[in-house]
């Protein structure tokens, strides 16, 4: 088990917990159907058992929540620096002659929306925003892994661990979107905000 989840897939915490269920399925029905009196003498090995199977539990979730925060951190040291526009003229007195360059003009930046998440719902200074390219700063500040998506789209964030934040990318045109979370259960709760952008 151990090898399987220090890469932090989720297939090893899927195989973690599928273990860890089957043994208390088992335990419950399966052995005392064919050994009436389990654990019996062997209620010391079963406890042992129990507590491996259990904090390596915890610790599938520790490692795989460690990563994805790793991951959150990197997201966040990208930065985009806005290009600049520059326009000259010369003109000598020998030959009476102007030269005017000018470079590209500017994409402009990306405009940077502060958000927080938290048990259960989505925070923005305003649900008014500019069309184009919209950076969403995410910062959750629950006691609980949430993301940040817009519905309709396939624009969504990774798993914020709590304290943690996140960015997401988006070019935007104008219209009504809606902001939620995809942690199953946290939509329904509450976890999601309407924004108009014009």
């Amino acid at each position: 088990m151990p090898v399987a989840l220090s890469t932090g897939h989720e297939v090893g915490l899927g195989v973690t917990g599928l273990v860890f269920i089957l043994f208390a399925l088992a335990s419950s029905f399966l052995f005392r159907r064919f050994r009436p009196d389990y654990p019996g003498r062997g209620l010391l090995a079963f406890i042992v058992v129990a507590f491996v199977f259990f904090f390596g539990m915890l610790t599938a979730v520790e490692v795989f929540g460690a990563e994805e925060e790793h991951h959150t951190e990197a997201a966040g040291e990208t930065t985009t620096a806005p290009a600049e526009t520059t326009t000259s003229q010369q003109t000598t007195t020998a030959q009476t002659s102007t030269q005017a360059t000018t470079t590209a003009p500017a994409k402009p930046a990306a405009t940077k929306v502060p958000v927080s998440e938290a048990e259960f719902k989505i925070t923005l200074a305003s649900t008014d925003l500019k069309a184009g390219e919209i950076t969403f700063e995410v910062k959750n500040d629950g006691k609980i892994p949430h993301d940040l998506a817009i519905k309709g789209t396939a624009d969504k964030t990774d798993l914020i661990p709590a304290g943690g934040t996140a960015e997401l990318k988006v070019t935007l045109k104008a219209g009504k979107y809606e902001l939620y979370c995809t942690v199953p259960g946290h939509e329904a709760a509450g976890m999601k905000l309407n924004i108009t952008v014009s």
